[in-house]
């Protein structure tokens, strides 16, 4: 955000609700789409749920377990492609067609415009599959629910959220250099929650190790789940590192947040 920026709260809601009503003016197109994403990705649980019925476990890990990680980080993914659609495509058009100039040039701050840009309802149909599928692992999963298991459950989806939200954001700044987002940005937001629905301990060292210190993609599921399931890491990874999650996320945003400052500052216009 640039100088400019005290989102206000209000105006944001009142474009969000226009937007959401261009969206479910022909309702049954609205909610064919709806259905239509929400059972595409489904069907990334259902291939987990194919590979468990053959193996039966993974590194440990029963089904309703790893339904837990999935719907978790989907679900997060989810509503983080739900707020921050403007900063993916929509962002990239107004690259290429030289419209983010007019941005600059409203009192309102480059990113509450971009975030104001576009809110993709339809995305909601990969939320509601992410809650099922944690729904689902909740009620089979070995738990012994307290207070702070029930508490770490929401604090652990924000986080999740913050985290995919600051990836979107990150793969939009690095448009001011190459009008385009790169294709390894989507390696981090789709390759990153194909790798979380399954237990960090699985992968390499190296892979644990860019995933927890470089991109923090580990504390959007992985210590939330081993706080939930009283699971103990054989690597070693800390369950209590679930508290540290709004932490990590709130750094990583505020990271995010200082480069998108860095790009717009960086930013040419179309006619230079």
């Amino acid at each position: 955000m640039d100088g400019r920026e005290t989102v206000p709260m209000m105006l944001y809601l009142r474009l969000i609700g226009a937007r959401l009503r261009a969206q479910t003016q022909y309702p049954v197109a609205f909610l064919a789409e709806l259905v239509g994403f929400g059972t595409v990705t489904a069907l990334e649980f259902m291939a987990v749920v194919l590979l468990l019925r053959s193996f039966h476990s993974v590194h440990g890990w029963a089904l309703p377990e790893i339904a837990i990680l999935y719907g978790i980080s989907s679900s997060s993914l989810g509503i983080a492609e739900l707020i921050g659609r403007g900063f993916d495509a929509p962002f990239e058009q107004l690259m290429q067609t030289g419209r983010f100039d007019m941005v600059l040039t409203r009192p309102l701050g480059a990113f509450f415009q971009v975030l104001a840009t576009e809110f993709q309802l339809r995305r909601l149909g990969r939320v509601v599959q992410g809650w099922l599928a944690l729904a689902y692992g909740l009620l089979h999963a070995p738990i012994r629910w307290d207070v702070a298991r029930v508490l770490l459950l929401p604090i652990g989806q924000i986080s999740g959220v913050a985290i995919y939200l600051s990836l979107i954001v990150i793969g939009a700044t690095i448009c001011f250099w190459t009008i385009r987002t790169p294709d390894v940005m989507h390696m981090f937001t789709d390759g990153g929650n194909v790798l979380l629905s399954y237990p960090l301990s699985i992968y390499s060292r190296p892979i644990r190790a860019i995933f927890t210190f470089v991109v923090p993609l580990a504390f959007i599921n992985y210590p939330l789940a081993l706080t939930l399931l009283g699971k103990a890491d054989p690597h070693g990874f800390p369950a209590q590192l679930a508290w540290a999650s709004p932490l990590v996320a709130a750094v990583f945003f505020g990271m995010t947040l200082a480069f998108w400052r860095f790009g717009v500052g960086r930013y040419t216009s179309a006619g230079s």
